[in-house]
């Protein structure tokens, strides 16, 4: 069984004098530049060519830190890392090491004792292998990365096979990328399929031998709008998304697979379907960007601030945190109006809601809504219909035009009177407004079969990290009701409040005794079945009480993601179908003359 990475430690080596990071299924290395993430990458890329040198060559003896020690040697010159950069603050007088740890306790440590040198020391718990059959046996552990991109040859040979393996790990990849697939079509198909849902309007077939050459060549034709062109001539952009999707698909059976700033390659609809196709990858995922898409778009604990001053990488555990990463990153709002400049469209939604609607959206297969590829998405600060409105007139003015507008608002606990009467007062700016059926977008993830597979899920891939066996039988249900209880007179409070609120507004004629009674009555009618409580409590809220209980017990947690993952299809809330159909919609309406 493969083994992940779940810890690594480094000791003088490049921007870290001492530095530590704690890996899961997927980390999102964010920071300024010169914060200590390429370094991190580096390390990986060392060490994936060390595996590749352990799985086919004998260890030798070599002196060690402690003495004699079976290693392997590592040829740094075939790598792309400077090597005269490898120690801390240039200092060679101090050796260098990278430890890793996995999944089953065994350690892998690079170990630099001098310019120029590496060596790759296993230790399986006090035991070293060193011929390649044990070390496989104990270290299981392949890396897939994605190299450094480019644009394809126009005449490409037919090389060897072993020259199209070696390219999948170097520079060469795009130069050879013919022959990648030439050679390793296993997976051809879902690299065709995944293009074609990812790149509407666009093929590609399979790598085709030209023999009226001296030296056979490689074309790869791309049928766009049924006319055939042969990969060179397409753009420069799809060229680097078809490179992409190729790493991603060979690296599948990878223990972990690395990106190094996907950013400077793809616009932001290309890295948010990046993030989508990783999570459904199967290996872990490392990633260091730059991007505000795509840590927007992450989940809040994937994201890991590295600051090389520091000793050890910090994950982010709570959204208010992420202020503290675009601080860093400087971000700004240009990458929101170049797409709204681009389309004429804007979705307003409340805080991140969009993320958890994003998701539904690929679900269900609608790709280009989930990924914002048609409209322009706007976070506005709570409920704030005025904030919608002046934000509209701004962006129209900016843009020297008009937009189209939709706005998806929390309902919160108002009335179906207060709902109906801001949707109409939305009307003057906004081509639909939609105001949540439920208290807030959070609570159409409580779907509890859903939540109970998702908890499971998440149980079992700690069990295989941390190379442990139980069996957990989880069902949430009790959790869930406990909340309920807890928060019965909470919700009643409020949503009395706001009625009050409202009546002083539109009054209905009725004395107030009289509405508070009608809203009790209802209220208390609401509350007697499970789906109803579910509609009206905090969802948010109650996500996190869950998420506490399940740290106590299991040491894991879920998150919207996992959640949606584990949904069927007929879990998916009726509400959440229509809400994405419309935006499909939307999508499709011509912009505003």
């Amino acid at each position: 069984m493969a083994h992940s990475f779940t810890k690594v430690e480094f000791q003088h080596f490049k921007a870290f004098r001492r530095f530590k990071i704690d890996l899961r299924h997927f980390n999102i290395l964010v920071g300024p530049n010169n914060a200590g993430k390429s370094t991190i990458i580096a390390a990986f890329r060392i060490l994936s060519s060390a595996l590749r040198r352990a799985n086919s060559k004998r260890a030798k003896v070599v002196r060690g830190p402690n003495g004699p020690v079976s290693a392997f040697d590592v040829d740094l010159s075939t790598i792309s890392v400077a090597e005269e950069n490898i120690f801390y603050n240039y200092d060679d007088d101090e050796i260098a090491f990278i430890t890793f740890t996995l999944s089953n306790s065994n350690l892998l440590t690079l170990y630099f004792p001098e310019q120029g040198v590496c060596y790759l020391i296993p230790d399986a718990q006090g035991k070293n292998y060193s011929n390649p059959a044990a070390f496989r046996e104990q270290f299981d552990c392949s890396i897939g990365f994605v190299p450094i991109l480019g644009p394809v040859e126009h005449h490409e040979p037919l090389y060897g096979k072993d020259a199209a393996r070696l390219a999948l790990f170097s520079y060469r990849a795009a130069r050879n990328f013919r022959n990648i697939w030439y050679h390793y079509p296993e997976h051809f198909d879902e690299f065709r399929s995944l293009l074609q849902q990812t790149w509407p309007g666009m093929d590609i077939g399979r790598p085709e031998i030209d023999r009226t050459h001296e030296k056979p060549r490689l074309h790869m034709f791309c049928p766009e709008k049924r006319i055939p062109r042969e990969l060179f001539w397409s753009g420069f952009g799809f060229q680097v998304w078809c490179q992409m999707l190729t790493h991603v698909i060979q690296s599948k059976r990878a223990s972990i697979f690395l990106i190094d700033e996907p950013d400077i390659y793809l616009h932001s609809d290309l890295q948010r379907q990046l993030l989508g196709i990783l999570r459904d990858l199967g290996p872990d995922i490392l990633i260091a960007t730059h991007s505000t898409e795509m840590i927007t778009e992450a989940e809040t604990d994937n994201i890991v601030l590295v600051n090389k001053e520091k000793s050890s990488a910090r994950r982010i555990r709570d959204p208010s945190q992420l202020a503290d990463v675009f601080h860093a990153l400087g971000s700004n709002l240009n990458p929101i109006l170049t797409q709204l400049a681009k389309t004429r469209r804007v979705v307003f939604v409340e805080g991140t809601d969009f993320q958890i609607i994003g998701k539904f959206a690929r679900k269900c297969g609608m790709v280009g809504v989930g990924n914002r590829r048609d409209f322009a998405v706007v976070s506005i600060e709570g409920f704030n219909p005025d904030r919608v409105r002046n934000l509209k007139a701004g962006m129209e003015a900016t843009l020297g035009g008009k937009i189209r507008a939709a706005v998806i608002l929390d309902r919160d606990y108002r009335s179906e009177e207060e709902c109906s009467y801001i949707s109409k007062k939305c009307e003057e700016f906004s081509d639909r407004t939609i105001i949540l059926k439920r208290k807030e977008i959070e609570n159409y993830l409580l779907v509890t079969a859903a939540v109970n597979r998702a908890i499971s899920q998440r149980i079992t891939e700690r069990e295989k990290r941390e190379s442990v066996s139980n069996t957990y039988h989880v069902d949430i249900s009790s959790v869930i009701e406990e909340f309920c209880s807890i928060k019965k007179a909470y919700v009643s409070a409020h949503t009395l409040d706001e009625r009050r609120r409202f009546e002083r507004i539109e009054p209905s004629g009725s004395h107030s005794t009289r509405v508070t009674e009608i809203m009790l009555g209802q209220f208390e009618d609401n509350w007697k079945t499970l789906e109803h409580r579910l509609n009206i409590i905090p969802g948010k809220e109650l996500l996190s009480h869950i998420n506490k209980y399940l740290q106590e017990q299991f040491s894991v947690s879920v998150t919207s993601t996992s959640i949606i993952d584990s949904m069927r299809a007929d879990e998916i809330p009726r509400e959440i179908l229509d809400i994405i159909r419309y935006l499909k919609d939307f999508s499709e309406l011509h912009p505003p003359s």
